[in-house]
């Protein structure tokens, strides 16, 4: 179980949040293990008409995740909820590896010995 606090937030779908809660939560508890500098997780789950062909119910997921000094956003739209979960999830976890590779190669930078003429 995940020790990072998750407000879920669920808009026009009559399903409650508590539904969607324990899926959440076991994704989310493995973003942790990739970067341990995670504050809190706001997810908002949401259903959308469209109307473009035709009657459409689709499921967009937008995650926020503050870390220290940073906010990273991602928003998936697709036809169910479990695909814009892993498609919002995935977003997220290539934002987080880049901003740790960020963090790790600025420790790592070596030093040049300058040359004295």
């Amino acid at each position: 179980m995940s020790n990072i606090p998750i407000s879920v937030t669920v808009r026009h779908l009559e399903e409650p949040a508590s539904k969607f809660q324990p899926v959440i939560q076991s994704e989310i508890g493995k973003l942790e293990s990739l970067f341990h500098n995670i504050t809190d997780i706001s997810v908002v789950v949401e259903g959308i008409s469209k109307v473009a062909n035709g009657a459409e119910l689709k499921r967009k997921v937008d995650i926020t995740a503050n870390i220290k000094g940073n906010a990273l956003a991602a928003t998936a739209e697709e036809e169910n909820f479990g695909k814009a979960l892993d498609v919002a999830i995935a977003k997220i976890r290539a934002q987080l590896s880049k901003l740790h590779g960020k963090a790790n190669d600025h420790k790592s930078v070596p030093t040049v010995e300058v040359a004295v003429k």
